[in-house]
């Protein structure tokens, strides 16, 4: 049991069952509290609507959240940031305010409050360092680095002003992520402008990465969305052939050990034609309003379990950490306290089979 959380609510751990996730007819789904951190970054990309002058939130201040969230049954933190707000020189007298030597202890401090509520973190905050990667995995279970890469011939229209895009960069990022063995999640959002010859290449690195250090926790095909005030907020979205296409295209390129996603509460009028395409997993779906996208209204958990089992599916909430991951012990010591008992139930579970 977590120590922190042994501290406060007394209800029982066992409300994932991890048991059963890789079965045919089973969807999985975690249910994730959204917390941004900051929404100053140095990137400004032309579609995106996460962006504003705020400060850094009060680590303190993200204790009750994750309480209450745990409460309600979540059990991931995802934790996200402008990229590089450190670069600001308010965002660093603010930090040594607060007596942090960097931007990563901040970080680091946040999501294990997080944790000792009960929670798994999961970070998104953009370009990182390799030092900074290697002090986060000892807390956070899965890291969040979309490619969103565009053809050059188009980047002027999306990412003119957005270096930390650059593919290039990113994918130097992956590959450290690999050569740490630390879980991640990446794709790239579908719609702003790049070609499907672009999206094979995309696919192809990510596979390659996976198939070199077995890392790649799953690949989400975001669609874009359009947002009021933003350059591309007149721009469409990408239409239902386009996503299922993309979907396809995944499978014939990514390895079978790989989780496709694609987000439901962004896609709640085709969940049925995403379920026949295959898609056995839905990765984060926030509980409440997506911070984000806040004008999208929220997805109902029952309506979704609806959905799946007139697809003659069963859905089931996992951690943000998949079984097979869980399974080979792909994550840190710390994480360990959650993680260790499931992984030997898991392992019992193995040897029942065997014997029988």
């Amino acid at each position: 049991m977590v120590v922190g959380y042994s501290l406060g609510n007394k209800d029982s751990e066992e409300d994932i069952l991890v048991l059963g996730e890789n079965d045919e007819d089973v969807v999985t789904f975690s249910s994730s509290l959204e917390i941004a951190l900051t929404r100053q970054c140095n990137n400004a990309c032309g579609y995106c609507p996460f962006k504003g002058n705020e400060e850094l939130m009060i680590p303190y201040s993200t204790i009750n959240m994750a309480k209450h969230a745990r409460l309600r049954g979540v059990r991931e933190v995802h934790y996200m940031a402008g990229e590089r707000p450190d670069k600001n020189a308010q965002v660093r007298s603010l930090l040594n305010l607060w007596g942090f030597q960097s931007y990563a202890d901040y970080i680091y401090t946040v999501a294990e409050l997080g944790f000792l509520e009960g929670l798994i973190p999961v970070l998104e905050t953009g370009i990182c360092s390799l030092p900074e990667l290697t002090k986060f995995q000892d807390i956070v279970a899965v890291y969040k680095l979309m490619l969103d890469g565009i053809d050059e011939k188009n980047k002027h229209l999306v990412h003119a002003n957005a270096i930390g895009k650059k593919l290039d960069y990113r994918l130097k990022m992956l590959e450290w992520t690999g050569k740490l063995k630390f879980p991640v999640i990446t794709g790239f959002i579908l719609g702003i402008g790049e070609t499907k010859t672009f999206r094979k290449e995309m696919l192809r690195q990510i596979a390659a990465m996976h198939e070199q250090y077995g890392h790649i926790h799953e690949v989400l095909i975001q669609n874009f969305v359009p947002s009021p005030n933003t350059a591309m907020a007149n721009k469409s979205a990408p239409n239902t052939n386009l996503i299922l296409d993309t979907v396809e295209l995944a499978k014939t390129i990514l390895p079978d050990d790989i989780t496709l996603t694609v987000p439901a509460h962004l896609n709640q009028n085709i969940l049925p034609e995403l379920l026949k395409a295959g898609i056995r997993d839905f990765g984060r779906i926030p509980d409440g309003p997506s911070i984000i996208f806040p004008d999208k209204p929220p997805l109902n958990i029952e309506t979704l379990e609806s959905v799946v089992n007139d697809a003659g599916l069963r859905l089931q909430q996992r951690f943000p950490l998949k079984y097979d991951f869980i399974k080979h012990g792909k994550y840190c010591k710390k994480l360990g306290q959650v993680f260790d008992a499931y992984k030997y139930k898991i392992k019992k579970a193995d040897q029942l089979k065997v014997s029988n």
